[in-house]
């Protein structure tokens, strides 16, 4: 089936404007340009706020709509919260009001589960959710496995800017077994290699009717020996616009998988940089390299990728800019996986309020570290505790 194509509402649209009304107190008037998502100009980029507002500021909301999927991967941190049925939602007038009391909301995002398994879940959260979202100017992205009907998104993509995907199999077999690692009753060999086959084939038509996906490619064990593979497999068969490459931290389900040492990462990093397509945005997130290490190693390294064509390096908005907000229990969390307890819930607490909440934890005031020479806000709670738990950052400067 080929996606009947929304052009005149989803092609890129870097000289419309919008006027609509202000979320701010005071009521004014604003215009909201809509820019393309380019290198250049990353939504979700933590920093933006640090450029605009002098400070962490919070500009980016997360809901988790669902926890049904229709499969369960070895690496999921979320897997401890998926069920075979969702329970009942909270008002969605609630959810809008409380993103009414952002006054800088810059990006909102749609996560699970699989957000699009639920045809009433769809109609009642996702699609109001990402329209309140695309009629306020703010930028919308959805996570999704892409193994439904071509159907099943047509709702969405007239108000979606970026369709996220994670995308970590080097054979088939990896898919066959690591996708469904953690399935009770799984689906058989045969349907599982043609869901495989599915994916490849929405990723390419969605992109070829003009929905920007981007694909996150986790680096780890089983990703290791098949970058190349998984790279060519990304931009030429499946035709992202983005791959993003963040290395895999254990947190809460998936707690026991492995990770890389900083040695493997960081050859990791130099072979992608080698055989990758320059034409195609590649972005960095999560490393665990900072222009204030003594290695040499981590500062050749930064040096590369602040110079390469199509090359970001994203700071983490996970506690910096984001929160993770659960529309069942209500439930506030800096991200929608790890393991701080909940800040607060939107029942009775502003998304706001819960952030500055968040800033004041001995916990955020440890982290959130702010270099300006290099851009960067230093490492997030997995990283830190995955590699640095000893280091103060806040006492170190960029050598760079």
């Amino acid at each position: 089936m080929k996606l009947k194509v929304f052009s005149e509402i989803y092609m890129d649209i870097s000289h419309i404007y919008i006027r609509m009304k202000d979320h701010r107190k005071d009521e004014k008037t604003m215009i909201f340009e809509k820019k393309k998502i380019v290198p250049n100009f990353d939504p979700w980029e933590a920093y933006m706020d640090i450029a605009e507002h002098g400070k962490l500021t919070l500009s980016n909301i997360e809901f988790t709509t669902t926890h049904l999927c229709n499969m369960r991967c070895e690496h999921c941190a979320v897997g401890y919260t998926l069920q075979p049925k969702d329970p009942d939602g909270l008002p969605i007038e609630l959810l809008l009001q409380r993103l009414d009391e952002i006054p800088y909301l810059r990006t909102l995002s749609i996560t699970g589960g699989e957000p699009i398994l639920s045809r009433k879940s769809v109609d009642q959260y996702v699609i109001p959710l990402l329209k309140y979202a695309h009629n306020r100017g703010v930028k919308t992205q959805l996570n999704s496995n892409l193994t439904l009907d071509l159907d099943r998104y047509e709702p969405i993509i007239p108000y979606l800017d970026v369709l996220h995907i994670s995308h970590n199999w080097g054979t088939e077999d990896d898919f066959i077994n690591g996708g469904f690692a953690n399935m009770e009753r799984k689906p058989t060999r045969d349907q599982r290699i043609k869901l495989l086959a599915k994916i490849i084939e929405n990723s390419r038509s969605l992109a070829e009717s003009g929905v920007f996906i981007s694909a996150e490619t986790m680096l780890n064990k089983r990703t290791l020996p098949h970058l190349e593979h998984i790279h060519k497999q990304v931009v030429h068969e499946m035709k992202c616009k983005r791959l993003e490459i963040h290395p895999m931290y254990p947190s809460d389900f998936a707690s026991s998988l492995e990770t890389l040492t900083l040695d493997e990462i960081r050859t990791c990093i130099h072979h992608l940089l080698d055989i990758r397509d320059q034409d195609t945005w590649m972005l960095f997130g999560t490393l665990p390299f900072y222009a204030c290490s003594q290695n040499e190693e981590d500062l050749h390294l930064l040096k590369r990728l602040a110079h390469e064509k199509n090359v970001t390096v994203r700071n983490d908005p996970d506690g910096r800019s984001r929160l993770n907000a659960n529309i069942f229990t209500g439930e506030v969390i800096v991200a929608d996986f790890g393991d701080t307890p909940p800040l607060g819930n939107i029942k009775d607490d502003r998304f706001v309020d819960l952030f500055d909440k968040w800033l004041h934890t001995e916990l955020a005031t440890s982290l959130n570290c702010h270099c300006p020479q290099v851009q960067c806000l230093g490492p997030n709670v997995l990283v830190k505790n995955s590699y640095y738990p000893e280091v103060n950052f806040r006492n170190r400067q960029s050598l760079l």
